[in-house]
């Protein structure tokens, strides 16, 4: 399997403190007990020869023995990375001389030797006469080598020889499968340059779990870089260049996409190369780190470099992972190298690729391979099928059609079971009856479960779809379509039992990150539905998204999913005592559901329908006969319960018995927990009827709270004028961001309240992107940022949950406006820059503009003001700045509005706008008291506009405070500026008020 990095829980823990892992990491010594012995007393001899590949610590070694040395030696270090061999000989032989010289004055020297080159025998000699020469004058050398020089290495006798073993971490070495750090061991090997990117990324965390961040990921891509220097020879470079796309396997698949025998290569990787995690003895490697998804991933722009010279390697290696089922690796693979022979693989195995959530490749792949005829007419239409009922929310499906009779191909050229159930996917939501039978390939029955499991819910049959999702979503693997599905099918189930369990489970946000990506747009309103589900049950009325899911499913034609969510808007107004609203809303359900042949949901919602509008408040028109339309004992055990509350019978014995004898209704408990919540007069009815041994399992829901109503604002209408166009929305954004000096966003005019983007720390990666260029950021640094205890896989999780609650705040305001742009291919988050405004942004531009109009005064002092209205406040810092980039967004703000500011009022002084002059002057004093141009305009500009006592007493405030901090006197040139007139000096008649004349 390929690895994936977990995070222990802190119950899977052992009893220690939230710095526990933190504590661990920072224990662990990087550096080799053979390096500490050299530079210690006890070495054995004066020469020290590292022969290792890059990223194994010999830089790290050299730059520890310098630092020991250098208090007893004088040390020098060459580095000869780049360097022709020949050159590099040379230049040794004549610091050799300087060396022996500096022994024969009675220095201890110490010389480091990074990255020597290895040439011929003639350069060879000449190397090794140098380095002997060194050694021989009393001079102690480090040298460091790479595996292709290795005949210096053997050459160099009487040293102390370090192999890439003896620089492993051993901490990490000694780390067992129980214990909690041991993802570090499977992530790095033990190498020290991936152990020390993992202290870095935990280094300023306190907490239980590991997070492989930034410098990581980082660090892997430079280390697999070097490995694929082009200075190798072309045998090896193929059989390393295999072994990093496949990242695990066996030699003979090596052999099969290479058509060399790998067994000499490897064993000089095993000697010499962690990374590869070669085993000769086993046949076997295991690349750490790239052999997971993440990993490979990363490095991904490196690799892809080698794609045009090496394509026949990453077409042999796409066939393998396919061969093996590593779809998604598979797809990692394509991207970096597309071509014919790719191309022809992803279409021949479409349907394998569309369940690991690539339908998006395999829609980009389509087009271009019809046109190069590399895929049939049938084909292609098919395929084209099955991506736009997954895909396009404009398709509709044909009509209640098995999916087995396209299986033979006899509706749909070309299709196959798997194209026949992925279409159901989208027939099911819209309402069709989908007869299916066991099919015969594996992740291809998830698919057939989950198409079984909706028409169960759509039956009101939640036990048996629960029971049926539950016995297979734990064995579907995870990141697949099936297994999405399932873990909705099974979280709607459990949330209609009372089960609370979907606000928690981390497999439901899986699952909704699995749709959110490209190509499963038609197929998303299930998640939808989900949390709709999950909010009324937990006592929240979010009214404005499930209207807009209501008009989202039935754009989409997902039938289903519009009944159901009438149902919950209805369920929600009744809670409420909205009872007119209610009655409304449940008789459309019902409505609705009468004309899809949904029989059990029409009777649900002829029951609500009926609660609301018995207490002859509500206006919904209640179907005739919806007690007889009941199709359950339970759900008709439910319809006698409300009748007799509104007939005012909850005294009767008869009713009370009967009652009393029936089963508690599992399948309905959602629907008596929504009759007996709220504090209407009928809910209380209902509760007295409720028979004792049914209460355990019915406590009523929390009071639901209306959200205030959201009033918009014609553009036409009045408003508050005072923030002039510093605080309106551009022309064309529907987005206004405004961070300088508080946080606010409005949404088409209408002002977001904060408070609501504080959940899921959505305000935080909202102002985290937005400062970032082009309104986009990756999604690794939103994790460092915001979210730095948790690992990449659990950081996706949140980036999701805070993209969703930012989306549904916008929509309470706007539904159709979607803030989001998918960048789902560089991982990436970004809103759409066309609408957004952002102050900031703005503030920008108008200081940049003052700064660069030399020679345009005017316009200078024009940009200058423009700024001034602009900059309210210093840039807004939300609680989560982990990395510290919004507060160094801050300063770079203040240092440039105090830059506009100067260059503003230097303008305006040319001009002989003095009063202006002087006030843009002062506020760059009020970002830094000490700046002297700013100070030395303002003194100008107060002298020139005659405040001559004013300009006075802040020359000498300025003096007080530059000589305490410096000790040093005021400048010549300030000290002449107080001295001079001025400008205008005395000269009252041409003085100007903020560029107009004095009146005489």
């Amino acid at each position: 399997m390929p690895l994936k990095v977990r995070r222990r829980s802190a119950e899977s823990l052992p009893a220690h403190d939230s710095g526990f892992v933190t504590g661990r990491l920072s224990s662990w010594k990087l550096t080799s007990p053979v390096i500490d012995a050299f530079v210690s007393d006890i070495r054995t001899s004066n020469l020290l020869v590292m022969c290792l590949e890059p990223g194994m610590g010999q830089g790290a070694a050299l730059k520890v023995m310098l630092s020991d040395m250098k208090q007893h030696s004088a040390t020098h270090i060459f580095r000869f990375s780049g360097i022709e061999a020949d050159a590099a000989s040379k230049r040794l032989s004549r610091f050799a001389r300087q060396v022996e010289k500096e022994c024969l004055a009675g220095k201890g020297v110490f010389v480091a030797l990074d990255s020597v080159p290895a040439g011929d025998d003639v350069v060879i000699d000449r190397e090794i006469a140098a380095i002997s020469r060194m050694t021989g004058s009393g001079a102690i050398v480090a040298v460091s080598l790479l595996p292709e020089d290795a005949l210096l290495a053997e050459r160099l006798t009487d040293s102390v020889c370090v192999s890439p073993k003896d620089l492993l971490v051993s901490d990490v070495l000694d780390l067992r499968p129980s214990d909690p750090l041991y993802d570090v061991r499977t992530a790095t090997g033990g190498i020290p340059s991936l152990v020390g990117a993992i202290i870095r990324d935990n280094g300023s965390l306190r907490s239980d779990s590991i997070l492989f961040g930034n410098s990581y990921y980082s660090a892997l891509e430079q280390l697999v870089n070097s490995s694929l220097r082009s200075n190798l020879l072309d045998e090896e470079l193929l059989v390393r260049l295999s072994m990093i796309l496949l990242g695990r396997g066996t030699f003979e698949d090596i052999a099969s996409v290479v058509c060399v025998e790998p067994s000499d290569v490897a064993r000089g990787l095993e000697e010499f190369a962690p990374l590869f995690g070669v085993s000769c003895r086993d046949h076997s490697f295991c690349c750490f780190g790239v052999d997971t998804i993440d990993g490979i991933s990363a490095c991904s722009s490196v690799l892809s470099t080698r794609a045009s010279l090496w394509s026949s390697v990453f077409d042999s290696v796409l066939r393998v992972l396919v061969e093996r089922g590593e779809f998604k690796r598979a797809a990692t693979i394509a991207r970096m190298a597309p071509s014919k022979a790719v191309a022809s693989v992803l279409l021949e195995h479409a349907e394998d690729f569309i369940g690991v959530g690539e339908a998006g490749l395999v829609r980009r792949t389509l087009g271009p391979a019809l046109a190069h005829s590399q895929i049939s007419d049938d084909r292609s239409r098919c395929l084209d099928h099955v991506l736009a009922a997954l895909g396009d929310t404009k398709f509709r499906t044909p009509g209640a059609r098995a999916p087995q009779s396209s299986a033979d191909g006899s509706d749909l050229g070309g299709a196959n079971q798997a194209d026949a159930l992925l279409v159901g996917c989208r027939a099911v939501l819209a309402g069709e009856a989908i007869p299916t039978s066991a099919p015969d390939i594996a992740w291809v029955a998830g698919i057939a479960v989950h198409l079984q499991a909706v028409q169960l819910l759509r039956d009101g049959r939640i036990r048996a779809a629960q029971g049926l999702a539950g016995s297979h979503a734990l064995s579907c693997t995870e990141g697949t379509l099936p297994a999405a599905l399932l873990h909705l099918d099974l979280g709607i189930a459990s949330a209609l039992l009372g089960d609370d369990q979907t606000s928690v489970d981390g497999s439901i946000s899986r699952a909704q990150d699995f749709l959110a990506q490209e190509g499963y747009a038609a197929i998303r309103d299930e998640a939808s539905l989900l949390l709709a589900f999950d909010a009324i049950l937990h006592g929240s009325c979010d009214l404005a998204s499930m209207d807009a899911l209501v008009r989202e499913s039935e754009r989409t034609g997902n039938e289903l999913v519009r009944v159901a969510a009438l149902m919950t808007g209805a369920a929600a107004e009744y809670m409420m005592g909205d009872f007119r609203s209610a009655g409304l809303r449940s008789a459309i359900a019902a409505s609705a559901a009468a004309r899809a042949g949904f029989s059990h949901l029409e009777a649900e919602a002829g029951i609500l329908c009926k609660a609301a509008t018995g207490p002859g408040l509500g206006i919904g028109a209640v179907p005739p006969d919806w007690e007889d339309a009941c199709d359950t004992e339970e759900l008709s055990a439910v319809a006698r319960l409300v009748h007799a509350a509104l007939a005012g019978d909850d005294l009767s014995p008869d009713i009370r018995l009967t009652l009393g004898d029936a089963p508690i209704p599992s399948d309905e408990v959602w629907l008596l927990k929504v009759l007996t919540s709220g504090q209407g007069d009928i809910q209380e009815r209902v509760r007295k009827l409720i028979p004792h041994a049914w209460t355990a399992a019915l406590a009523p829901i929390a009071f639901v709270q209306r959200a205030p109503q959201v009033i918009r604002t014609s553009e036409a209408g009045g408003g508050n004028k005072g923030d002039g166009d510093a605080r309106g929305v551009a022309p064309g954004a529907r987005l206004r961001l405004s961070l300088l000096g508080g946080f606010s966003l409005q949404v088409d005019g209408e002002t977001v309240p904060e408070w609501r983007l504080d959940r899921r720390c959505a305000k935080a990666m909202l102002v985290f992107v937005a400062l970032h260029p082009n309104l986009l950021a990756r999604r690794y640094e939103i994790i460092d940022q915001v979210w730095p205890d948790c690992d990449y896989k659990a950081g996706l999780d949140r980036i999701y949950q805070a993209t969703s609650a930012l989306r549904r705040v916008i929509a309470e305001v706007t539904p159709d406006l979607d803030p989001f742009l998918s960048y789902r291919e560089d991982k990436s988050v970004s809103f759409d820059p066309a609408l957004f405004a952002c102050d900031f942004e703005e503030f920008a531009d108008a200081a940049k503009e003052a700064l660069t109009c030399e020679g345009d005064d005017a316009r200078s002092l024009d940009a200058a003001l423009r700024a001034e209205r602009l900059y309210v406040g210093d840039l807004f810092v939300p609680s989560r700045d982990f990395t510290g980039y919004v507060v160094a967004r801050r300063q770079e703000l203040r240092e440039l509005y105090a830059d506009s500011m100067v260059a503003g009022a230097e303008a305006a002084f040319r001009l002989g706008r003095y009063r202006i002059s002087a006030r843009l002057a002062d506020s760059a004093t009020d970002v830094d008291d000490l700046r002297e141009d700013a100070v030395e305009v303002l003194i100008r500009a107060l002298r020139a506009s005659g405040r001559m006592f004013e300009a006075e007493q802040r020359y000498k405030k300025y003096a007080v405070h530059f000589v305490d901090r410096t000790h040093m006197p005021p400048s010549k040139r300030l000290r002449k500026a107080m001295g001079e007139g001025g400008r205008g000096e005395g000269d009252k008649q041409h003085r100007q008020n903020d560029g107009e004349p004095m009146a005489s």
